[in-house]
């Protein structure tokens, strides 16, 4: 990005945790809120997505495991080109709808053995973490001064993929001692009310943050 570094080298600790100037914590809190449940269950997909298709519906084809994930990402990346002209707030509640969505159809899949409905989670997966990514990253780029955006995007990374690794981590662990299908449905359980928590955090929130993208 064209920003030009600090005449002055900055002072501190070596290694800090990235954060927003005082007076931006709102708008950080809120990408966050959505970003970090929709990544979360993109992980899920990537990591035990896998293990999903080939120890409970029986599916081992790596191309369709490798496919799946593809989609995903797609659906990522095309939802942003999709809502970009929408309200901030509007596509921030919709991406916590779409990623409590894919956690209905991951239960619904894990229960039924069914394949299509793991890959329209999978789909609203990705939704729900491209429509967050996009509702945060435009909250600060409208908010935070341009010589603390590069830290300010970074605290919201931080804040999504910190989650993004432990759940999904502990799922797989905890698949191990209940077994998939248990270990997918309290995962999908926690995630969903993380989901939901976050579009209420939105739906809560002032009007003055949820202008159009840009």
């Amino acid at each position: 990005m064209p920003v030009r570094r600090p005449a002055a080298p900055a002072k501190g600790a070596w290694i800090r945790v990235p954060g927003v100037p005082h007076g931006n914590g709102r708008q950080l809190t809120l990408g966050t809120a959505v970003f970090a449940p929709g990544i979360t269950a993109t992980s899920f997909v990537l990591s035990l997505g896998p293990s999903l298709l080939s120890g409970l519906l029986g599916t081992t084809s790596p191309i369709v495991a490798g496919a799946m994930a593809f989609v995903m990402f797609l659906a990522a990346t095309g939802v942003q080109f999709a809502v970009q002209k929408l309200p901030r707030r509007t596509i921030l509640t919709a991406g916590a709808v779409s990623t409590t969505l894919s956690m209905v159809a991951l239960v619904t899949a894990v229960h039924t053995s069914s394949v299509p409905v793991l890959i329209a989670s999978a789909l609203l997966a990705g939704a729900g973490q491209g429509m967050g990514q996009l509702g945060g990253l435009s909250l600060l780029n409208h908010s935070v001064p341009a010589q603390r955006l590069a830290e300010a995007n970074a605290a919201l990374n931080v804040g999504g993929y910190v989650p993004a690794g432990l759940l999904p981590v502990s799922a797989g662990h905890l698949s191990d001692a209940i077994g998939l299908t248990n270990g997918a449905t309290v995962f999908a359980a926690v995630l969903t009310g993380l989901a939901v928590a976050g579009g209420l955090v939105v739906l809560a929130t002032g009007r003055q943050d949820h202008g159009p993208v840009r």
